[in-house]
């Protein structure tokens, strides 16, 4: 397809229509098709076209000169260009990254900052392809295989459908000059390599290699996008309200692994290692450690859920009114007098697990998280409950980490779910009662 035509047919499709576009605007060959596109095709749109040309300060002279020329091919066009310098060499030592990946988060962040409305970047079928077979070398799945998408958030890639010869032939057409990065024939980066050595044998064997990449990268798109629609589904029936999911092994093997990439992704520990720990897991029963975290994962009866690593004793001293021991949820903590005989009857009768006699309290009573070697002796019971048998028996793994107690100076007065200790227990002397109810946001 011609240059012209891919970005008419690419704006018409996505009805972009009076609207701001920012071009990203290196200088090269792409960048200044794709911006003389777009400048010759506002009026038709009614685009407003503008660039944008980040300065990464990293080839020197060369650098400088490909500033200038972005700044005199604007001027010539009158297209506003904004300039963006920033110091790739010092944010890939300060964030230990190489250059190639600092380079692009600078320039998103960039983006982010200086462009309102969409972002076209000249992405063509040639870089589609080198990403695909960069993504090839070290291992990629589906989704990988779905190289560069043609939009995605603010971002648009009007010349995806275009190869690079195409528009060097535009480019030599219309009288355009541009800019040539020296490093772009350097074998020091693997994509350069591949441009270099590896996509001229592919040509060989399919002088439309480029094409025939696309058209798979965009049926593998749709197939993708259906398994994720699956998935999603899949994912919220599985789902328990304690952060569980139950039944995977019911599932299509393809779509149950991306329930347990989702799961994994909420805790940024979706890596295929991790992934395929978790598919033999399912199979055996039992408990893994996942990699990076400390994180397990644990399943039982046909129920899959993940366990933080012990984290020290949270506490917070018990106020009248909300307690937030833990992120998403609290304690509401309300005293109710006898004289209210009403509430007071209805309360410890309808909620006895969590009403508790307020005036034993002795000293300051503090709300915290589990404690090792935990014990509670209830009313009516001749023996102690160990509460790790307990919470094993009753409580859902998911949830057992966010259980409240509450303890004074004499030690264990009440625990979520099972109640107060026998001599914290609500009695016919009780004058005032504590009510403890946890609320999920």
């Amino acid at each position: 397809m011609l240059l012209p035509d891919a970005v008419r047919q690419f704006l018409q499709t996505r009805d972009c229509r009076n609207c701001r576009i920012d071009a990203a605007f290196s200088g090269g060959a792409d960048s200044v098709a794709l911006l003389h596109a777009l400048w010759q095709l506002r009026e038709e749109f009614g685009l407003d076209v503008r660039a944008i040309h980040i300065q990464h300060n990293l080839r020197g002279a060369e650098s400088l000169r490909d500033e200038q020329f972005c700044r005199d091919f604007c001027e010539v066009l009158g297209i506003p260009l904004t300039v963006v310098s920033c110091d790739v060499q010092g944010y890939a030592a300060a964030h230990r990254l190489s250059v190639e990946t600092a380079a692009r988060e600078c320039r998103y962040a960039a983006f982010s900052a200086h462009c309102s409305g969409a972002i076209a970047t000249a992405h063509t079928a040639s870089d589609n392809l080198e990403t695909v077979l960069m993504r090839l070398t070290r291992g990629t799945g589906l989704k990988g295989l779905c190289g560069i998408p043609p939009v995605r958030d603010q971002f648009l890639r009007p010349l995806l459908h275009v190869t690079r010869a195409q528009v060097e032939d535009y480019v030599r057409q219309q009288g355009l000059s541009h800019v040539e990065d020296s490093t772009n024939a350097q074998d020091v980066y693997r994509r350069n390599y591949l441009r270099c050595h590896v996509v001229p044998a592919l040509r060989q064997c399919n002088p439309s290699v480029e094409d025939a990449c696309t058209a798979m990268t965009e049926d593998l798109q749709l197939d993708a996008d259906f398994l994720a629609q699956q998935a999603d589904t899949a994912y919220v029936q599985c789902l328990q309200v304690d952060g569980s999911l139950r039944s995977l092994n019911a599932l299509h093997p393809a779509i149950r692994r991306r329930c347990i990439a989702k799961l994994l992704a909420a805790h940024s520990l979706a890596s295929r290692q991790n992934i395929l720990t978790v598919c033999r897991l399912l199979e055996t029963g039992g408990t893994a450690e996942l990699a990076y975290g400390g994180i397990r994962a644990h399943v039982s009866r046909d129920t899959l859920w993940l366990e933080q690593p012990v984290q020290e004793v949270r506490r917070i001293p018990l106020t009248i009114g909300k307690n937030r021991l833990f992120e998403g949820m609290y304690a509401e903590a309300e005293v109710i007098c006898r004289n209210d005989a009403e509430k007071f009857a209805r309360i410890h009768t309808m909620f006895a697990n969590s009403v508790l006699d307020y005036d034993i309290i002795n000293g300051n009573a503090a709300l915290h998280s589990r404690i090792p070697a935990l014990y509670l002796r209830k009313a009516g019971h001749t023996h102690r409950i160990s509460i790790k048998k307990w919470l094993n028996a009753n409580v859902p793994p998911a949830q057992r980490s966010t259980v409240h107690y509450l303890s004074d100076e004499s030690g264990l007065l009440w625990v979520q779910g099972l109640g107060a200790a026998e001599h914290a227990a609500v009695t016919e002397r009780t004058q005032r009662m504590l009510w403890l109810h946890i609320i999920t946001e």
